[in-house]
This record gives C-alpha cells, structure tokens and sequence, in this order.
C-alpha cells in the first residue's frame, strides 16, 4: 500500500493525492492528469529516479535522458521538463511533507469515520 502525491514544490501545496497498490506509470499520469485538470499544464516535473519515470542504465546512477519510458515520452509530448531527483534536501523536504501528511491522515480519517481502503480511496 502507497500513496501518490503531487505537490508544487514552491508554495508545498498538494495538487493531487491518493492511494495506490504500487505507484507506476499508470498511478504517476493519474496524478499528472489531476493536476492539469485542476491547475493545467506545467513546465517541469521534478520526480525521484523511479523506474516508471527514468531508465537508470546502473543502479544508483545517472538517468539516461535520451532513453525515455513511456511516462517520459508523455511528458515530452505534453513540452512538461522532467527532472531527475539526485539532491538529499529535496528527497528530505518531500520526506518532511509526507510525514506530515501521514500524521495527520489517520487523525483525519478517524474523524470522517473511514476504515477501509475503498473508503480512503473515494473521499
């Protein structure tokens, strides 16, 4: 179990969120596609090395920009930068926001009464 969470990096808002049985390709264009639809296009995209999102020729290394996945090729249609991840203080504030949110999600979820992941998912 995981959640998708789509934030603009400037002001920490958070433009799309969810959970997921496993974050992909297919959880990562939902969040995109949430966010054009509530903010439209964007210029850049600024994403941890994941597999759905860059191909890593060796583990822990550099991306291979000129050898884009699916999500990438998306992304390059749409004129959306994508930019790879490699900064700790930039994993460490998103790691900062997602502490925040996980401890106030149950705090919220009690409050509205959900317990289950259908629940969770739909509100």
């Amino acid at each position: 179990m995981g959640s998708v969470v789509t934030l603009d990096e400037a002001t920490s808002e958070v433009l799309s969120g969810f959970f997921v049985a496993e974050e992909g390709t297919w959880s990562s264009f939902r969040g995109v596609r949430e966010t054009v639809e509530a903010r439209g296009l964007f210029d850049s995209l600024y994403t941890d090395r994941g597999s759905h999102y860059w191909h890593t020729p060796k583990a822990g290394g550099k991306v291979d920009k000129g050898n884009p996945t699916q999500f990438g090729r998306a992304m390059a249609e749409l004129g959306i930068e994508m930019i790879a991840g490699y900064s700790p203080q930039a994993r460490g504030r998103s790691e900062r926001l997602f502490g925040t949110l996980q401890g106030r999600l149950s705090q919220e979820l009690a409050k509205a009464g959900i317990t289950g992941m259908d629940e969770r998912t739909s509100s």
